[in-house]
């Protein structure tokens, strides 16, 4: 059965810390699963780059199928996202 979320090496970087270390994952349709850890672990930047809204320094998240790096907007179409906080400008 083909993953629908798979993430190869994912990789993202802010300079010198490394957020996320070639992460490798497969979940598979129908599975349940849970992404855990402590503050700063990497579990909502993960989450952004498989939605497409922040670029991996290296790697591939699929979601779908769809490269979500390549095809942002295809994979927000076929998920939801809720923060736990949500900032808006005001001009």
């Amino acid at each position: 059965m083909e993953p629908i979320i798979q993430l190869k090496g994912l990789t993202k970087c802010y300079g010198t810390l490394k957020a996320v270390d070639e992460l490798n994952l497969d979940i598979t349709k129908g599975e349940i699963f849970g992404l855990l850890g402590p503050n700063g672990a990497g579990k909502t930047t993960t989450i952004l780059m498989m939605l497409g809204l922040s670029e991996p320094s290296a790697g591939s998240a699929w979601v779908s199928g769809i490269n979500a790096t390549l095809n942002p907007i295809e994979v927000k179409r076929k998920l939801g996202y809720m923060p736990d906080s949500v900032g808006f400008l005001i001009i």
